[in-house]
């Protein structure tokens, strides 16, 4: 175990909790993370696996003596719907490790507050709604065994497995409570971050750094000051975190009112159980003058109060248990051709009963499972509304793009990418910028390969504006790896001197240079003759590789296949690939050895075909 460092210097000492172990433990979960998140670095960012010890102490010893400062971050957008979008904030790795280490410090001493059945994280809310589905299920077959009738009844009605892992409550309630918090993180007040940590036993300098990063975080007028409100919107539960504290006070005003047992919730969405509708209503008005304390706001177009009747509809039960035995029929270990087939006769009864409910209550997430199951079955009874669907439901793009990769041919794919980005009705960047990364997983060849490389080229000469644009200009050099040749490359080179983005100038940065030593010579020539530019921290980052005598573990684990969920197959991850190529050009023995070793045991791994070809061009 990394012990804390003894910061000298004679400045103050350093803040107790903070130490090499805690940033080191969050730099682990968010190293995780990153290859699920939105916005993709080139290579996951490499750089911070390279050598931790050596930036996590610096990070501790700027803190320790007061000279921390947040590097620039980086803002994005995910789209809503309405031509709404989200603003995201991702900050530097380091401010994002610091950010993630203070929140798990403080929730860990605010836990004791924690009401039972109020969850944040989606990982311990899918444990907990399968053991309570697994405990109804239980639950019916006892009824049912027992021959009592009625209550077997009125449970298969309610579809109560369902009702239990949609809605975790422990009972059936006559009438349920729905609602959720309007612009809930940005509507956060600092002073109430403030009152949630207050008594919790940890270092006042903590608590001032947590709101020195808020206010650095915190999305504001350019040349304003702070006005002390809003989370910044982070993929990695640090916001989350401290959105959940804020609402500690809250939860305990509801339980008091109507009981731990009847309560659920899951970030800002709640459920509560009530006798009756007037019952509802006043928890409704409790819910209203509670968040007022909090200068929050509930959510009157989302709110219900809804019989048990209204709440089968609204949540789906009889859908998502549908959607439960198409998923085991997805993973069941028979022929791929009796499974697709089962599958598909399946999704196309739960399409035909679905259907009609359209627009009402959940189900955006019924259709979210129904595009990635069609995707697992090749079914094509979704194809005609997709384009609809992801110009409509942007949060649906990843799914509607997986869908459509798997259940047609390439060129159908292709062609519905061009229909889905030059429409105008495409007004959100993150859809593009799924469009694009999607691209990553066709495997083409010949007039298919032709046509990505030909966007690649017009994304680089900057032909092809769109929303998004930076960020799919940063996708380029990938697709121009994957399905280029020397003549892309030599327009590829030719963008390194040109003024872009940081997020564009690194990712062709760190492609050029994994061509070869000659070609990295040329990148480290290109940074020196730049003033201010991500290529100096491109040329550290292959220094560093180049000084390794053996590879790490922790540099191998990024080399790992990862799954296609939709396609159930093993595949080489392009930044992974890029990640070995860097590898290739360190100039000591043992870690070429490695490297070989590592190619001729992934080739024979079960990847497709073209995967192992890919594998043999681009390490030859």
């Amino acid at each position: 175990m990394m012990r804390p460092i003894s910061l000298g210097g004679g400045g103050p000492e350093r803040i107790p909790g903070m130490s090499r172990t805690t940033l080191w433990n969050s730099w682990k979960v968010i190293r995780r993370e990153l290859r699920s998140a939105s916005l993709r670095d080139v290579v996951d960012y490499l750089e911070y696996d390279v050598d931790p010890e050596k930036w996590i102490s610096a990070l501790i010893r700027q803190i320790g003596s007061g000279r921390y400062e947040p590097s620039a971050l980086l803002r994005f957008t995910i789209g809503k719907s309405m031509g709404f979008s989200r603003t995201m904030t991702l900050p530097s790795i380091p401010d994002l490790v610091l950010y993630r280490a203070i929140v798990d410090f403080f929730y860990i001493r605010a836990k004791r507050r924690e009401h039972k059945h109020v969850y944040f994280k989606r990982g311990a809310f899918r444990q907990v709604q399968s053991q309570a589905q697994q405990a109804a299920i239980s639950h019916m077959k006892a009824a049912a065994a027992y021959r009592m009738s009625s209550t077997a009844s009125f449970l298969n009605w309610l579809r109560y497995d369902q009702y239990r892992k949609h809605l975790v409550l422990d009972q059936v309630y006559p009438f349920l409570v729905v609602t959720d918090i309007s612009n809930f993180f940005d509507s956060v007040l600092h002073s109430h971050v403030e009152e949630a940590v207050r008594g919790l036993r940890v270092p006042p300098r903590m608590i001032g750094l947590l709101f020195f990063l808020l206010e650095r975080l915190s999305i504001r007028q350019d040349y304003a000051g702070s006005h002390g409100i809003s989370l910044p919107v982070d993929e990695f539960d640090c916001s989350r975190t401290l959105a959940h504290m804020v609402l500690f006070p809250y939860d305990a005003t509801v339980v008091q009112q109507v009981g731990e047992e009847a309560y659920v919730r899951w970030m800002d969405d709640q459920v509560m159980g009530v006798q009756s509708r007037a019952d509802g209503l006043r928890a409704l008005g409790l819910v209203g003058r509670s968040l007022a304390r909090l200068h929050l706001t509930p959510n009157a177009k989302k709110s219900r109060v809804l019989s048990l009747s209204d709440a089968r509809r609204h949540f789906h039960l009889d859908l998502n248990r549908l959607l439960d035995r198409a998923e085991v029929i997805a993973r069941a270990s028979i022929a791929p051709g009796i499974r697709h087939k089962k599958l598909r006769r399946l999704l196309q009864e739960i399409w035909a009963r679905g259907r009609e409910h359209e627009g009402k209550g959940e189900f955006g997430k019924i259709l979210k499972r129904l595009y990635r199951l069609a995707g697992v079955a090749q079914a094509r009874l979704l194809r005609r509304r997709a384009l609809r669907d992801a110009l409509t439901e942007p949060e649906l793009a990843e799914r509607v793009c997986d869908y459509m990769r798997t259940s047609g041919s390439r060129i159908e794919y292709l062609n519905f990418l061009d229909r889905l980005m030059v429409s105008e009705e495409q007004v959100y960047a993150n859809v593009n910028v799924v469009a694009i990364e999607s691209l990553l997983r066709v495997e083409a060849t010949g007039y298919e390969a032709r046509r990505i490389r030909s966007l690649a080229t017009s994304l680089l000469r900057r032909r092809r504006r769109m929303p998004g644009f930076d960020e799919c200009m940063a996708l380029a050099p990938l697709l121009v790896l994957r399905f280029g040749d020397r003549r892309s490359f030599g327009l590829l080179r030719g963008t390194l001197e040109k003024e872009t983005s940081p997020l564009f100038t690194r990712a062709v940065g760190i492609v050029v240079a994994s061509y070869g030593n000659r070609e990295f010579a040329e990148v480290r020539r290109t940074a020196s003759k730049l003033l201010r530019n991500p290529l100096a921290s491109v040329v550290l980052l292959i220094e560093r590789i180049r000084e390794y005598d053996a590879v790490p573990l922790r540099y191998s684990n990024r080399l790992a296949l990862r799954i296609d969920s939709v396609a159930n197959v093993k595949y080489l991850d392009m930044r992974s690939l890029l990640t070995a190529r860097l590898l290739s050009l360190s100039q000591k023995r043992k870690v070429h050895e490695w490297l070989r070793h590592w190619k001729t045991q992934t080739a024979k791994q079960n990847i497709s075909p073209y995967d192992r070809k890919l594998l043999a061009r681009l390490l030859p």
